[in-house]
């Protein structure tokens, strides 16, 4: 079935949804979408086709060219015929397609690995076709049902905040963009039915062997239940933790600025920081920390960073994550990345 060529072919309420996801891009996330081009992570599932299909309607209002990439797993036998249907979809609608297949199962050991590996050679793919395609985006079809089971799943892990609000809108060092972040999979399948779209099925997205499925299918229906507007809540949260995110991020590289030394370490000036509220300083600490290189910072061994800091004594070091280290002194705080 080929798609109408322009939103004002469509009824009024498919027009309207396609205008949201407009205003939700270039308002809400201020990207500049003329001219760009975009590749759509298109897996077949109707949240990624009704990704590919409503920009495919935008792409003559934002002057944008939109590509389709595909990767075939290898998880499951019917993935070939997936990978097949999603050819046949971008034929009809007119769009380029890129197709991939990957043996995910061969590059990781456990249902948790082959969640991380398929995680992993999704994001590696999209990034080649992006690069080879000189693209300025890659579209991925995440829905506010996604972001409030990210939100639990952080909740889980022991999240803080502002990650506490959950996954990315922009994703700039990765060219990430997620235009369908704050509509929910029931609005999305009603755009698709109501359009008539074709999508298919992953019967892998009930298997509760994957620990999303088991939020998605288990602890968010019962929260929902709950609160029926739940995920409206969801939404308001990320809005607030962007825009704390923000604040922080902010405030923090106002404090990392000239704090890196010639030698790759970073000295933090105590009275820089000795004054600020210790919500703003363990941030700037963590701050420091994500620059000298990967390796997660834990919030306990941020904390005990920020009591020695206060307590002025010298000479003493906190390790993190990654070789990293920060040695107090009465002068400040000097962090160090791995050695070697």
């Amino acid at each position: 079935m080929a798609l109408p060529h322009r939103i004002q072919d469509l009824a009024p309420e498919h027009a309207r949804f396609c205008l949201r996801v407009q205003r939700f891009m270039t308002e809400e996330l201020s990207l500049d979408l003329r001219g760009a081009r975009i590749v759509v992570g298109f897996s077949g599932g109707v949240d990624s086709t009704v990704l590919l299909a409503t920009l495919s309607l935008l792409s003559r209002r934002l002057e944008c060219t939109v590509t389709a990439a595909h990767l075939d797993h290898g998880l499951r036998a019917e993935s070939a015929e997936d990978a097949a249907h999603a050819r046949r979809t971008c034929k009809a609608w007119g769009n380029p397609f890129t197709h991939r297949r990957v043996d995910v199962r061969a590059m990781a050991g456990g249902a948790s690995g082959v969640e991380n590996a398929a995680r992993s050679a999704r994001y590696a793919f999209l990034e080649e076709v992006r690069a080879d395609e000189g693209a300025d985006f890659i579209a991925l079809g995440h829905t506010l049902d996604d972001l409030g089971e990210d939100v639990l799943m952080r909740q889980t892990r022991g999240a803080g905040w502002p990650q506490l609000g959950g996954m990315r809108a922009v994703v700039p060092e990765r060219h990430v963009i997620r235009p369908l972040l704050l509509t929910t999979r029931a609005q999305i399948e009603g755009f698709a039915t109501g359009l008539a779209l074709p999508w298919v099925e992953d019967a892998t997205n009930a298997d509760t062997t994957y620990t999303r499925n088991r939020f998605r299918h288990d602890i968010l229906p019962r929260l929902t239940r709950e609160n029926p507007n739940f995920l409206g809540c969801i939404a308001e949260q990320w809005r607030l933790a962007r825009l704390d995110a923000d604040f922080f991020a902010a405030q923090a590289s106002a404090a990392l600025s000239g704090a890196v030394q010639g030698d790759g370490t970073i000295f933090l000036r105590r009275e820089i920081i000795e004054d600020t509220h210790k919500a703003l300083r363990l941030r700037i600490f963590k701050a420091a920390l994500e620059r000298l290189g990967p390796g997660q910072c834990r919030a306990d061994a941020l904390h005990r960073l920020d009591a020695l800091f206060l307590s002025r004594e010298g000479g003493k070091t906190v390790q993190f994550p990654g070789g990293k280290t920060a040695t107090c002194s009465a002068a400040g705080v000097l962090l160090k990345p791995r050695c070697g």
